[in-house]
């Protein structure tokens, strides 16, 4: 833990000693005090106190499926739009791009705009610029910043970079409408240059050069207009995106040049400040806007969260509802101890949206699920919820000026009104005790506030909050909002309890006989008033001010203004409306089941619909490559890259391909070292037929390869080696069939031209310019290759990996690819119909049972990345069962295991396998048990532990096998 004994006073000067509800708890009653004066100071300052909000970082590859929602699902895309930027009170105001190298840095990796030093930008390629230019339909003054990583390898000095920045900049600009608003010229999660980023500001503030065209008949060339210029020169310059408690806060405060080319400071997850409080400093006496511009969202899945059994923090494991490890309430701690700590005013959340494959690197950790573009399916957590107590109850956003003066009236976040003694910095996660966690916003003219309270905890926590006379909210009531998990036995759905109205408390005057005023009144002459709140365990409040909600139309309050809880109706601008996710929402990508084919893909795209993209203040309709990238170079449908760059690009042949990208003179540096490789399709997919024609480009010296992989479920940051099983074959006829990565069969050009004549097909076509025929087929514990046609290899495994999605890879060099297809196989079932986390013990639409756990099972939040959702379920002694009933002919058990375990297994009350033994598997989302061969139809299985060996029985996840391929 922290030591927090430096910021102790204020706090303890506002508990209750004698209220302390045991050995280690803190006191149960906290006291808030909001003066006039405070609000009043706080109001001169318009950078460093203004609450600006939240935004998302498009990154990592975690954008890379958007522009499918946006082509294939057009109501999901644009309603996960209006739902984060619109209204008054928009979710999100910022949308911050990663600049990429097409390498990974994470995640994925995210293309380089400019590939070589004369390349025109190709902005219409990087997710994250259209997801700005369209969140601009809703919320037109969106904040745009952009920050590097890696570099393209073209780029070797700060010349080069101010280049690549200057054209991408204004190529975005000159394609969809919108200047950038800020820019970090550093290097993301490094140290400070603050030389470099004095000398980028003075280059973007005096910049008359406008676009470096490549000579002096380039049209590109100069600025377009006086307003790009003029809209250029006042991006804002930040610094310095280092991972840990920024390290040059001191020498800004020490530098008036720095001082001046610095408008934000920034630094990602810690919320703590520097030994000498610069960043305070900075915020309070310099009026700097201080942000956490890479912050953690919600690990794991808010919905299933309260089935969990953690530990409350008074030793019982009762669970933590919606809080605990890595939850919603501790994100909203995390954004309340920053404030505190070191006046972070703005949080961009990375992922905000996961838009990429799931169980890769840092994965369930994000606050919207966006993985199946074929459905639309899209899951919003309650860490949105939680987000909304702070933006629906006060107007947040940056400053702006007209003629000197603010128009906007963004409220402050008050530093004496505000505290926070949760322990930790990354995570957040001491509250276990009570601690007090409370951040105060106020109207700058003070007419009104909200103070956002939570309390993650297992002790209900008394809050008293006091407001003096002179404040001009003064005797207004306040109105309480709440989150918290739903009640499991009540039938209730999972969203039940996200920011409902609770109950309004009316201020108390210290005469307590005096007649509580109506709101807005006066009332009383005595200085103070004071109102007084319980907050319930696991949940967060806001108290507000503000005239939200009302009487329900049935009800009567009595005569304190009190009702119960759940009799108001929200006034407009203020209901729930983040979209709930049905149970059984999320159906397979199964694109022409009468044919048996999963999916296929020509990679010409002929016949597409166009593409609706905000530009310039208006939808625009393009062609459906042109809005992906165009003829250099169009993002494929439903791939997420993990290395490399997989693109559309036109051919003499076939029309248009999917191409490799980036050869070795392309290949720059990478967070995560691998080579190419892209995901395609549902991770549910488990028995079918993957082919796929490939062609190798000329290349110098060594022979390049192809990889076309099955069965990829993640599981591992380095993405080369991921698959069930793969196929890599080189262009001189060397090949090998892996499982992970680990050699099973190999083989040479020989062997492919015997098995060809040997089918009476053609043989493979060694080196470049020919087309080859590449098939892929797993079937039960069995894989087996062919090459155009002949079959190459086989093998079996009683213990391969059952399910995942396709994969292609190439070596660093440019490879082609036509006429995928992924087909059933006849005697096999295709798919999983659903993917079950241990966790999902409950509907997400009325809390009937869907997984029944019986005896000692523990269910835990908080696992690693690569653990499903980041929940287990772990059985420590035999005679603990879970049991399900589905529609289908098998189930497949997912979980860690040494091969120890050993399971009683029955079927509609028959017991069909007796202390069957499970496989040992090197990974969470790994297959340990199979439960195949049932008659189609309803089924209610039980697994019960008959031996657990000395590591126990883990649980991740169930497959349910749906019907058989005829």
């Amino acid at each position: 833990m922290v030591d927090t004994t430096a910021g102790r006073t204020a706090t303890d000067a506002k508990t209750d000693a004698g209220n302390d509800t045991g050995s280690g708890a803190w006191p149960q009653t906290v006291r808030i005090a909001l003066n006039a004066a405070d609000v009043e100071r706080a109001a001169k300052n318009r950078n460093g106190l203004t609450y600006k909000g939240f935004g998302l970082l498009s990154g990592n590859a975690t954008s890379s499926l958007l522009m499918d929602y946006k082509a294939e699902s057009l109501e999901s895309y644009w309603t996960l739009l209006e739902t984060l930027f619109a209204g008054d009170h928009p979710l999100m105001n910022t949308v911050k791009v990663e600049m990429g190298n097409d390498r990974n840095n994470s995640t994925g990796p995210n293309v380089a705009t400019m590939r070589d030093r004369d390349e025109y930008p190709q902005v219409r390629r990087e997710p994250g610029f259209q997801l700005a230019a369209d969140a601009r339909r809703y919320q037109p003054d969106v904040h745009v910043s952009i920050l590097r990583w890696m570099v393209p390898t073209w780029v070797h000095s700060n010349e080069d970079v101010y280049r690549w920045y200057k054209n991408t900049i204004l190529a975005a600009y000159r394609e969809y409408g919108f200047m950038i608003d800020s820019v970090n010229p550093d290097v993301n999660e490094r140290t400070a240059d603050l030389e470099w980023v004095a000398d980028f500001a003075h280059r973007v503030r005096t910049d008359e050069e406008g676009f470096i065209g490549n000579g002096p008949d380039d049209p590109n060339a100069g600025f377009a207009s006086d307003e790009e210029r003029s809209l250029f020169h006042a991006i804002k310059v930040i610094t310095s995106d280092e991972e840990v408690t920024g390290t040059f806060g001191g020498d800004v405060i020490a530098n008036p040049t720095y001082m001046d080319a610095m408008d934000v400071a920034s630094y990602h997850y810690s919320v703590e400040d520097d030994q000498d409080g610069n960043f305070t400093r900075l915020a309070d006496e310099f009026d700097k806007e201080v942000w956490n511009s890479e912050a953690q969202a919600t690990f794991s899945n808010s919905a299933d969260r309260p089935n969990n059994t953690m530990d409350d923090g008074l030793g019982e494991r009762t669970g933590t509802g919606i809080g605990g490890s890595g939850s919603a309430l501790e994100m909203a701690n995390t954004l309340i101890k920053g404030f505190v700590e070191s006046r972070r005013t703005h949080a961009i959340y990375q992922p905000a949206i996961g838009s990429c494959y799931e169980n890769m690197e840092y994965a369930s950790k994000e606050l919207i699920s966006a993985r199946d573009p074929w459905s639309g399916w899209i899951y919003y957590d309650a860490g949105c919820a939680v987000l909304e107590h702070f933006t629906k109850f006060a107007k947040l956003g940056f400053t702006r000026l007209h003629d000197g003066t603010e128009v906007d009236g963004i409220w402050r976040a008050i530093p004496s009104a505000s505290g926070s003694e949760v322990g930790g910095n990354n995570p957040v996660a001491g509250a276990r005790h009570g601690e007090p966690s409370y951040l105060t916003l106020a109207s700058p003219d003070g007419k009104d506030f909200s103070t956002i309270i939570v309390n993650d905890s297992a002790r209900p926590k008394t809050y008293v909050i006091t407001a003096d006379s002179a404040l001009k909210a003064f005797g207004k009531p306040l109105q309480i909002w709440v989150t918290k998990a739903c009640d499991p036995e009540s039938g209730e759905a999972y969203d039940a309890n996200y920011r409902r109205p609770l109950t309004i408390v009316p201020p108390t005057y210290p005469d307590e006989t005096s007649e509580v005023p109506a709101a807005g009144a006066s009332g009383s002459a005595d200085s103070t008033v004071s109102y007084t709140l319980t907050v319930e365990p696991w949940s967060i409040i806001t108290a507000t001010t503000l005239d939200t909600f009302g009487p329900a139309p049935d009800d009567t309050a009595d005569r304190s203004g009190r009702t119960d809880e759940g009799r108001y109706t929200p006034k407009p601008g203020y209901e729930y409306d983040l979209p709930h996710t049905a149970e059984n929402a999320r159906p397979v990508l199964d694109v022409d089941p009468e044919h048996g084919v999963l999916y296929a893909d020509d990679f010409r795209y002929e016949g597409e619909q166009p593409v609706d993209v905000y530009k310039f203040d208006a939808l625009a309709r393009e062609d459906y490559l042109e809005s992906r990238g165009g003829q250099a170079g169009a993002t494929a449908r439903y791939t997420t890259d993990t290395n490399g760059a997989f693109e559309i690009v036109p051919d003499p042949e076939r029309g248009h391909v999917l191409r490799q990208q980036i050869d070795w003179n392309h290949a720059g540096n990478a967070w995560i070292e691998g080579e190419p490789r892209t995901a395609l399709g549902d991770m549910r997919w488990t028995d079918y037929q993957v082919s796929v024609d490939v062609k190798f480009e000329d290349y110098p010296g060594r022979s390049p390869y192809v990889v076309v992989g099955a069965r990829e479920m993640g599981g591992n940051k380095f993405t080369t080696d991921i698959c069930g099983v793969d196929f890599k074959i080189r262009a001189d006829g060397i090949w090998l069939l892996r499982n992970f990565g680990n050699e099973v069969r190999r083989g040479h050009l020989e062997d492919l031209r015997k098995r060809a004549a040997e089918a009476g097909t053609t043989p493979f076509a060694p080196g470049a310019g020919s087309w080859n025929t590449i098939t892929l087929r797993v079937a039960g514990d069995t894989a087996t290759v062919f090459v155009n046609g002949a079959q190459i290899a086989t093998w079996s495994d009683a213990s391969l990996q059952s399910a995942g999605r396709v994969n292609l890879g190439t070596s660093f060099d440019h490879v082609r690819f036509s006429n995928l297809r992924v087909e059933r196989v006849t005697g096999f079932a295709p798919y999983y119909d659903q993917l079950i986390d241990d966790m999902h013990m409950r509907s997400w639409d009325d809390g009937s049972e869907i997984l029944r756990y019986s005896g000692p099972w523990t269910h835990d939040n908080g696992q690693g990345m690569f653990t499903y959702m980041r929940t287990i379920s772990r059985a420590a002694v035999a005679g603990a069962s879970v049991a399900l009933t589905f529609t289908g002919t098998g189930i497949d058990l997912f979980g860690p295991s040494d091969g120890s375990a050993r399971l009683d297994v029955f079927v509609d009350g028959v017991q069909v396998r007796a202390a069957a033994p499970v496989h040992a598997t090197n990974g969470s989302l790994r297959c340990q048990f199979r439960l195949r061969d049932l008659a189609y139809g309803e089924h209610t299985v039980v697994f019960r532990t008959a031996a657990v060996g000395p590591t126990g029985f883990a649980l991740d996840a169930l497959g349910l096998i749906g019907a058989i391929a005829r």
